[in-house]
């Protein structure tokens, strides 16, 4: 590199001095080339240097980067290994520095090397994740097209009454599923497992709380407000001002759905939601 420098340092003087810097000659332009030419290849060279020495001193990304930085990273990071597996894109949010992550996958091993993956990315302090195994039997792969299996009664009603309660239609399935995990997160094991077996199981898989990795997450919520603040949190797709309304709606069709075990789910959970679970859609 230092070589070629120095021939085209020698090469400047050779050709005559000032007169080469005289703009619009042919000898400025092939010189203004050389320079350009020169300039980027020890540019090149310098951040190839940067790298090695930034991967040798087992550097990494700034881990303080606020919330939304910190999501376009983990969308960045996985996007190959989405690629790779063959699943439609995860959705990712980020709330103090805990990846919640929400969408489809193939199977539980694919839902782990997500997770895994999320996990090793800088800055994220834990992961919750809510990704559902749901491209199995019937279903396809984004590069094989949509999915043919129809979803359940039980499911369209769920997400009908989100959807009426103020949902935006596009994004219901995720908000029905933010409810049901924060409720199915507050409920001791064996009532939930009690409510779930009479629930279909496109139903059951959105009935169950969030796998944690890399660290704890967020606390399971005891009052209504609580509650709204954890739904609100995990999905983007919920207006705060109609967050719950919809919830009521999902709680009252949940206890349709699931007569038998109502009083039960009632008698687990605090006062607060306690109330909400008993009396959500009463005056309406």
């Amino acid at each position: 590199m230092r070589r070629m420098m120095r021939r085209t340092v020698e090469g400047l003087a050779f050709a005559g001095g000032v007169a080469l810097f005289r703009p619009g000659t042919k000898a400025n332009r092939v010189v203004s080339r050389q320079l350009h030419e020169v300039s980027k290849r020890l540019r090149w060279a310098g951040g190839r240097v940067q790298g090695l020495a930034y991967r040798v001193r087992g550097g990494h990304p700034d881990p303080d980067v606020i919330d939304t930085v910190l999501a376009d990273r983990i969308r960045s990071s996985i996007g190959p290994l989405e690629k790779r597996l063959d699943i439609p894109h995860v959705h990712v949010m980020v709330e103090d520095h805990v990846a919640l992550l929400h969408g489809e996958v193939g199977d539980a091993v694919d839902a782990e090397e997500i997770e895994r993956a999320v996990a090793a990315v800088s800055g994220v302090r834990s992961v919750e994740s809510y990704l559902h195994v749901g491209l199995g039997r019937g279903n396809t792969r984004p590069s094989e097209g949509h999915a043919a299996e129809q979803p359940s009664a039980a499911r369209n009603r769920l997400i009908a009454a989100a959807v009426d309660a103020g949902a935006p239609a596009e994004g219901a399935p995720r908000v029905v599923r933010a409810v049901l995990a924060a409720l199915a997160e507050r409920l001791p094991d064996g009532e939930r497992h009690q409510v779930a077996t009479h629930l279909p199981e496109d139903v059951r898989a959105m009935f169950a709380p969030p796998r944690r990795f890399a660290g704890e997450g967020m606390t399971p919520p005891k009052t209504v407000e609580q509650f709204v603040a954890r739904v609100v949190s995990t999905t983007d797709a919920l207006p705060a001002d109609r967050a719950e309304p919809v919830i009521a709606a999902v709680f009252e069709t949940l206890r349709s759905l699931v007569p038998e075990e109502a009083a039960d789910v009632a008698a687990v959970l605090p006062r607060d939601l306690k109330s909400l679970w008993e009396h959500a859609g009463a005056s309406s």
